[in-house]
C-alpha cells in the first residue's frame, strides 16, 4: 500500500482540498477527505469510470440536485430506541435527505440504463413521496412546527391566541389607568418569567395589587403582575405546557416512523454522500481539464503532458510545463541535469499523478496516457536528517533505501532524489549504481536524480537502464524544465555560477581544480545536448515540410482524379452526340428510300443511292466504342519512360508499374502520384524541365496530414487554428480532414462544432466510429 508517509510527501492531501471544496454534504466531504489508493485495478478503473460519467451528467443534464446535508448516521441510529424524540431540525434534515434522495434517482433515471451511475447506485436512493409528505405537513413554510400539525395543537394555539387578545386588553386598560394616575415609570408593559408585567415607580408599588417579579438595576422601577391578570397569566401559561406537550407527542410520532425507515435512509444518505463527492471530482476534472489514463500493465507505461497538479493550480496551465514519461523495457530512469532544474518536480509529479490515478481521481494529462497497477510508491525524495534519532542525512538515506529494497517488487514505484550523496563521491556512485541494480532485478519502476558523471556512464551501459535530462538553454543560462529521455545532461555548475553573478576570474581558477575527464565528460554533455537540440530544429522543419508536400501531393492527385473524371465525361458526351448524329442520318437514309420506293423507282437505283449514302457517313463519322491510347511503339510502358497525363501538362517519369502494366507510379518533382497507364501520352525528358514549381502550402506545425490535434486546448485557444486548419485544407482540395479534441467535458467539441455549422466550404461533419476514437474525433467534408 501507499503510506501516509509517502502521501504527505507527495502532497496528496492537498489535491483533496482542492476536490473538496466542490462538495456539498458533510459525509460527502468526509469521503473526499478520507480517499485513498485503491487495492485493485478494477476498483480504480470503476471510480475513474464513476466520474467520467458525471462530467458527462455535467453537460447533458446539468448539476445535480445535491444540497447541504449534515451528519445523519448519528441522528438516525437515534431514532430507532423507543421513546426517543428528535429535534425538528433534526426531523427537517432527513426530510431534506429524503427529497435530495428521489431527486437524484430521477436525475440519474433520465440519462438511461446504460450508464454505471444509475445501475449502482438507483436501488440505494431511498423513494417515498409519503414518507416525506407525513414530515413536511408538520412544518410551516419558515421551518416551525405548523398549526395544521395536529388537530389538538391547532385548538390549543387558537385558545392561547384568544386568551393572549384577552390579556392584552385588560393590560393596556389598566396600564391607561395606572398612568393617569402616575404609578408607572413608562407607558409600555413587558414579560418577566414568560409573564405580562409594568413597570411601576418604586414609591407606588404598595398602591398596586399584583406580584412583584422583580426590580430594575437602579431600584427605580418595580416589575408588577397585576392582579387582575393572575389568572388569565396562569391560563396562558398552562396552555403554553399543553403545546410544548402536543409538538412533543407529533415529534415522537414523526421520530418512530423516521425510525422504521433509518436502515433504508442511513444506505440513501451514503449514496446521496458517495454521488456528492463523484460529481465533486468530476468538478475537478473539469478546471483542470482532466481525463482518467487507461490502467494496462501490458502496456509501456507512459505520461503524456502530464502537469503537476499543485503548480497548475498555483501558476495556471500555460505557465506548468508538461511532463512527458515513458517507463518499458529500461524500467530504471536516470534523471540528470542542472540545480533548480525541474529534477525532483519529475519525481514528485510522476508519484502525485500515480497516487491519484490509484485513487481513481483524473488527472491534468492527456488521455492517451497509459498507468501500471501501482501498490506502492517508495521514496526518498529530501533530507530526512534526525538529531534525536542520531541519523545524519547519508545516514537516513541509506535507511530508506535499506526499506525501499526490502519492500520493492514489480508493482512498486520507486523515486530515488540525489541517489549517492552526501558521501564520497566515488563510494556514493558505488552504492547509488548498485542500489539501482538491485531494484532493476526487481521489477519495480524506478526514477533517479543524480549529479554523478559515472552514474550517467553507467546508465548508458547497463541493459534496462536509461538516461534522461533536464533541459538546459545554455544561451539564457536558464532551466527550461523540460524533461527529455534518452539523454543524459550536464549539472551546468559553471554556468549557474555564472548566472547567479560570480566573477569570471572566480570561475576560471575553478576549473583548473576541475578533473580533466570530469570536464572532458561535462562539456561533451553539453554539446550533445546542443546538437541535439540543433537536430530537434531540423527535424520539426522536415516534419513541417513533409506535412506540406503530402498536402500537395493530395491536392494533384485529386486534380488528377477530377481530370480523369472530366474526360471521361467529355468523351461520353461526344460519343453520345456521335451516336445521335449517326441515328439522324440513318433516319434520313431510310427516309429518302422509303421516298424512292414509293416513287416506283429501280431496284437497281435505290441499290446505288444506298451505297452512296453509307460512303458519306463512312467518310464524315467515326464513332469509337474504346478509346485510342497513344502508347509507345513497343505497346507499352516501362519504369525509366516519361510520360504526361493526358489532357493536363503534368509530366514526369514512371518509376514503378504494376505486373499487369495498368497502373504506373509517376514522379511529378518531388511527388509520387499514382496513374492508370490508359491515362498516359509519351513525353521527352526535356520536357519535364519545364514543370512549372507547385504552389508553396505553409501548413501549420500542429497539423499532421488531414488532422488537427487540439487536445488540452481552450475552446478561445483553438477558435482560430481550427478556422485555418479548415481554410487551409479546403485550399488544398482535400474532400474530409479529422479534428481530433477529445471527449474532456465537450466545451472543445461545442466550440468546434459551433465553428463547423457557420463555415461556408464545410458541406459536413460527424463523429468518428467509436473504435477510431468516437466522439473524440470530428470528420469534416468539404463542399
Amino acid at each position: 500500500m501507499i503510506t501516509e508517509k509517502t502521501l504527505n510527501k507527495l502532497e496528496f492531501v492537498k489535491v483533496l482540498s482542492f476536490i473538496a471544496k466542490y462538495v456539498y454534504t458533510e459525509n460527502g466531504k468526509k469521503i473526499v477527505s478520507e480517499t485513498r489508493p485503491m487495492n485493485s485495478a478494477e476498483e480504480i478503473i470503476l471510480e475513474g469510470e464513476l466520474v467520467s460519467e458525471a462530467k458527462e451528467f455535467l453537460i447533458e443534464l446539468d448539476v445535480p440536485p445535491i444540497n447541504y446535508l449534515p451528519f445523519l448516521d448519528e441522528v438516525l441510529s437515534r431514532s430507532r430506541i423507543k421513546g426517543a424524540v428528535l429535534t425538528a431540525k433534526q426531523i427537517r434534515d432527513i426530510a431534506d435527505l429524503a427529497g435530495m434522495s428521489r431527486a437524484l434517482f430521477q436525475y440519474l433515471k433520465n440519462r438511461g440504463e446504460d450508464s454505471k451511475l444509475p445501475g449502482i447506485f438507483e436501488n440505494e436512493l431511498f423513494v417515498d413521496k409519503v414518507f416525506e409528505h407525513h414530515i413536511r405537513q408538520i412544518f410551516d413554510e419558515s421551518g416551525d412546527i405548523a398549526d395544521n400539525a395536529s388537530a389538538k395543537l391547532k385548538s390549543i394555539r387558537k385558545e392561547i391566541r384568544d386568551k393572549n387578545e384577552n390579556l392584552r386588553k385588560s393590560v393596556n386598560r389598566i396600564l391607561k389607568k395606572f398612568s393617569e394616575e402616575f404609578l408607572v415609570q413608562e407607558e409600555y408593559v413587558t414579560q418577566r418569567d414568560g409573564r405580562i408585567v409594568l413597570p411601576v415607580k418604586a414609591e407606588h408599588k404598595r398602591h398596586v395589587r399584583g406580584f412583584i417579579h422583580s426590580e430594575s438595576a437602579t431600584g427605580q422601577t418595580v416589575y408588577i403582575e397585576p392582579e387582575e391578570t393572575l389568572e388569565l397569566n396562569n391560563e396562558i401559561l398552562t396552555l403554553t405546557f399543553a403545546e410544548k406537550r402536543e409538538i412533543e407527542r407529533i415529534l415522537r410520532k414523526i421520530t418512530e416512523m423516521i425510525g422504521e425507515k433509518s436502515e433504508l435512509l442511513k444506505i440513501s444518505l451514503n449514496a446521496v454522500s458517495r454521488l456528492d463527492a463523484i460529481f465533486a471530482k468530476a468538478r475537478y476534472s473539469t478546471e483542470i481539464i482532466g481525463s482518467f489514463p487507461e490502467i494496462d500493465n501490458n502496456k509501456t507505461f507512459r505520461i503524456i503532458k502530464g502537469r503537476h497538479p499543485i503548480l497548475l493550480k498555483k501558476l495556471g496551465r500555460e505557465n506548468t510545463v508538461p511532463l512527458d514519461l515513458e517507463i518499458g523495457d529500461n524500467n530504471v530512469v536516470l534523471i540528470t541535469g542542472p540545480n533548480a532544474g525541474g529534477k525532483t518536480v519529475v519525481l514528485k509529479n510522476t508519484g502525485l499523478l500515480t497516487a491519484l490515478v490509484m485513487s481513481g481521481i483524473h488527472i491534468p494529462a492527456d488521455p492517451d496516457s497509459n498507468f501500471h497497477f501501482i501498490s506502492a510508491v517508495l521514496l526518498d525524495i529530501g533530507d530526512e536528517q534526525s538529531i534525536e534519532e542520531d541519523l545524519s542525512t547519508f545516514s537516513s538515506h541509506l535507511t530508506n533505501i535499506r526499506e525501499i529494497l526490502k519492500s520493492a517488487d514489480n508493482e512498486s514505484l520507486v523515486l530515488l532524489d540525489e541517489i549517492g550523496t552526501g558521501t564520497d563521491p566515488a563510494e556514493g556512485a558505488a552504492l547509488g549504481i548498485t542500489t539501482l541494480q538491485e531494484l532493476k532485478k526487481s521489477g519495480a519502476r524506478v526514477l533517479a536524480t543524480t549529479h554523478h558523471g559515472s552514474l550517467k556512464i553507467m546508465a548508458n551501459e547497463l541493459e534496462g537502464f536509461e538516461n534522461a535530462s533536464m533541459e538546459f538553454d545554455s544561451g539564457e543560462l536558464r532551466p527550461t524544465y523540460l524533461f527529455r529521455q534518452g539523454v543524459p545532461g550536464s549539472s551546468y555548475a559553471f554556468e549557474v555560477a555564472a548566472r547567479i553573478g560570480l566573477p569570471d576570474e572566480f570561475l576560471k581558477s575553478a576549473r583548473k581544480y576541475l578533473d580533466s575527464d570530469k570536464f572532458k565528460v561535462e562539456k561533451f554533455l553539453i554539446e550533445l545536448e546542443e546538437k541535439s537540440r540543433k537536430y530537434q530544429a531540423e527535424l520539426n522543419t522536415l516534419e513541417k515540410e513533409n506535412i506540406r508536400l503530402k498536402g500537395l501531393a493530395n491536392l494533384y492527385q485529386k486534380k488528377v482524379e477530377k481530370l480523369q473524371s472530366e474526360e471521361k465525361e467529355i468523351i461520353r458526351k461526344a460519343k453520345e452526340e456521335a451516336r445521335q448524329y449517326v441515328s439522324d442520318v440513318n433516319k434520313r437514309v431510310e427516309k429518302a428510300i422509303r421516298e424512292i420506293r414509293e416513287s416506283a423507282a429501280d431496284k437497281k437505283v435505290v441499290r446505288e443511292k444506298r451505297n452512296e449514302i453509307s460512303e458519306i457517313v463512312k467518310k464524315n463519322v467515326v464513332v469509337e466504342e474504346d478509346k485510342v491510347i497513344e502508347k509507345p511503339s513497343r505497346g507499352y510502358y516501362e519504369k525509366g519512360d516519361y510520360v504526361q497525363i493526358k489532357e493536363t501538362g503534368t509530366k514526369g517519369e514512371i518509376i514503378d508499374i504494376s505486373s499487369n502494366k495498368k497502373d504506373a507510379l509517376l514522379l511529378v518533382g518531388s511527388l509520387r502520384m499514382k496513374v492508370k497507364t490508359i491515362n498516359l501520352i509519351p513525353s521527352k525528358k526535356k520536357d519535364t524541365d519545364k514543370i512549372s514549381s507547385p504552389r508553396n502550402y505553409n501548413l501549420s506545425p500542429h497539423i499532421s496530414g488531414t488532422r488537427l490535434d487540439i487536445r488540452g486546448w481552450k475552446p478561445e485557444e483553438a477558435e482560430f487554428e481550427v478556422i485555418r486548419f479548415l481554410d487551409e485544407s479546403w485550399a488544398l482540395s482535400l474532400q474530409r480532414v479529422e479534428i481530433l479534441h477529445g471527449k474532456g467535458t465537450g466545451a472543445l467539441k461545442k466550440s468546434v462544432h459551433d465553428i463547423l455549422k457557420k463555415h461556408e466550404n464545410v458541406s459536413d461533419y460527424y463523429f468518428e466510429n467509436i473504435e477510431f476514437g468516437g466522439e473524440g474525433i470530428t470528420i469534416v467534408e468539404f463542399r
